[in-house]
């Protein structure tokens, strides 16, 4: 292990697993546990549950489930020894890395540091650049908002941030890594990765500085320029302001979704805190459960152009396969929330918001407009424009409910719109719709090998028996051998066994999650046997399993010799001893 199982479990009794989820997930008293809507697949009827007895979390939605280690680790995209130092310095235990994981905490260390040397760099550059400042002013932001909003400017330098940050101490190496300079493809050395661009700064979920986002200051292409994705930055997995916007929309109960860096700029500078804007790339599935973890309300503002009606139908299966379905305000008479503020007002643009309609319907809404209804070709090119869309959401409840909107409001019977369907070409696997992670399930596994597994992890006493049998290396199936082995680890290496020390100590997810399940099981899986009978002795089953892969190894063995027999003459030594071998088993088996 990389930190030692004491400290695990000492950062374990410290933390408050309610308090740490409860900063992501809305929970509620249930019983002795706390339940809330899942945060890591679309869950509309809360499957997600807390055992603060037993310091784990389990979904019986998707099988997502572990220790607060193995939470935070899904949630902050942190390896296990960045979760558990994360929870030591927030319940102040310190913790000390063994030296594989201190070099990888140290790497990303020194590219967050890197990255704020940058930041200085640029705030510095800015508060002496008049023609940018006077181009912020444009927009609306005050010389206060500007330092609030931390923003920068990168000159028209090709080594102006590069000299910097050597005399900051900074190695280029970590520079390159954090993406402020480039190495040159010809003659050696570096060059400055933004040059004459507005720097907005990245934050992650804990406040740091992890990318930037480059307007371009004059003429220039392209017109926003991302960081490079690093070991601390991946676009995919977060939303531009929600570190500020967290809190304002628990308060308010919903979050509001713009497609850029200044729209979210434009609405949160005048009071609208609830803003979140996705990082210059079309809205996926991971952005969405990151709202969603916030709250399950959004309103989603777009353009009223051919981009922006795109992006609707980029974003209703987007949301759909989350159990989401946004309201939605189009933009007719402005090209963006920052000129829809400045025409109407912040009080008008906050109406537009309270109006907001269902996504579906505002689809609908413009496809109609586009196409003449009162004509067969208008009627078939409208129904062409909502084909994918309906496709997309296959597997969500709201199919139904968007094929009748789409029969009334286009004026086709719903039949042959699903007969349109079918035969539509189909999108290659994974080329819109989100990858469904497949877990397996507690009854998917072998019977003998799956009892004597949970028997080791719930039975008092029953490992010691499990290791003096010496079956756990004839376990054929490799995840319930892999934790058999991990169990037996750390018998023997703490001289005792507690279940939820061991489940506190895996770093795995799919490991984690099947431990939790078994910890915190459903009323049916309740049982240590194969199905749940009140006339079934628990302990004979197990015992039986044991014996059960013992005789399974017994009998491949007998098959081996018998083929091995085979192919050698009666009366050679190897067939004599074969023979000699075979009825060795059949005695036992016949005893």
């Amino acid at each position: 292990m990389r930190i030692s199982p004491s400290k695990i479990a000492e950062v374990a009794a410290a933390a408050d697993i309610v308090q740490v989820i409860s900063d992501y997930v809305d929970l509620k008293k249930a019983g002795k546990d706390y339940r809330g809507l899942c945060p890591f697949h679309g869950d509309s009827d809360p499957s997600f549950y807390v055992s603060p007895h037993k310091g784990i979390f389990y979904c019986f939605g998707c099988a997502a489930g572990g220790s607060v280690f193995n939470f935070l680790m899904k949630m902050e995209n942190l390896t296990f020894a960045e979760a558990v130092r994360s929870l030591g310095r927030r319940y102040g235990i310190p913790v000390e890395l063994e030296r594989g994981a201190k070099r990888r905490e140290d790497d990303r260390a020194k590219v967050l540091g890197a990255l704020e040397a940058g930041h200085r760099y640029f705030r510095e550059r800015l508060r002496t650049a008049e023609g940018p400042r006077e181009y912020l002013s444009s927009r609306g932001l005050s010389s206060d908002w500007i330092e609030r909003l931390e923003l920068g400017f990168a000159p028209d330098s090709w080594d102006g941030a590069l000299e910097y940050l050597r005399s900051a101490g900074v190695d280029y190496r970590d520079a390159a890594a954090a993406g402020l300079i480039k190495p040159r493809t010809a003659g050696g050395g570096y060059y400055d990765y933004f040059r004459s661009r507005i720097m907005i700064p990245i934050r992650d979920l804990s406040g740091n500085v992890c990318a930037f986002g480059g307007r371009v200051y004059g003429e220039g292409d392209p017109k926003y320029l991302n960081s490079p994705e690093s070991s601390v930055f991946q676009k995919k997995r977060l939303l531009y302001g929600l570190d500020a916007a967290r809190d304002a929309i628990r308060r308010d109960g919903f979050s509001i979704l713009v497609e850029g860096y200044f729209d979210q700029i434009a609405l949160r500078v005048r009071g609208m805190e609830n803003a979140v804007a996705p990082l210059g790339t079309s809205l996926g599935r991971e952005q969405v459960r990151l709202i969603k973890r916030f709250s399950s309300e959004v309103v989603t503002i777009f353009d009223g152009d051919e981009a922006g009606v795109r992006a609707v139908k980029r974003a209703i299966p987007v949301f759909l396969s989350e159990d989401m379905e946004p309201r939605c305000v189009i933009l007719k008479e402005d090209k963006d929330p920052d000129d829809a503020v400045k025409r109407i007002g912040i009080d008008g643009f906050r109406r537009l918001v309270d109006e907001a309609r269902p996504v579906l319907d505002v689809l609908l809404d413009l496809v109609v407009n586009q196409h003449d209804l009162g004509t067969l070709h208008g009627r078939n090119a409208a129904v062409e424009e909502c084909l994918p869309v309906l496709g997309e959401i296959a597997d969500s409840p709201a199919r139904d409910y968007f094929f009748e909107r789409c029969s009334s409001r286009l004026k086709v019977r719903e039949e042959h719109l699903r007969r349109r369907l079918r035969t539509a070409p189909k999108s290659r696997p994974g080329e819109q719709r989100g990858e469904r992670q497949v877990t397996r399930q507690l009854f998917d596994l072998p019977a003998d090998e799956r009892n004597v597994v949970r028997g080791m992890l719930l039975r008092e006493g029953f490992i010691d028996r499990v290791i003096e049998s010496g079956v756990v290396k004839d376990m054929e199936e490799p995840t319930l051998r892999l934790l058999a082995e991990r169990m037996v680890a750390l018998r023997i290496e703490a001289g005792g066994f507690d279940p939820y020390a061991f489940s506190r100590s895996l770093e795995d997810e799919q490991l984690a999650a099947m431990v939790a399940s078994w910890l915190h099981p459903r009323r049916e899986d309740d049982d240590i046997r194969p199905v749940v009978d009140p006339d079934v002795d628990g302990e004979a089953v197990l015992n039986h399993s044991v014996d059960s892969i013992r005789l399974r190894k017994i009998r491949r063995r007998k098959a081996e010799i018998l083929e091995r027999m085979k192919k050698c003459a009666p009366g050679e030594e190897e067939f004599v001893e074969l023979a000699r071998e075979l009825q060795d088993i059949g005695r036992f088996l016949h005893a």
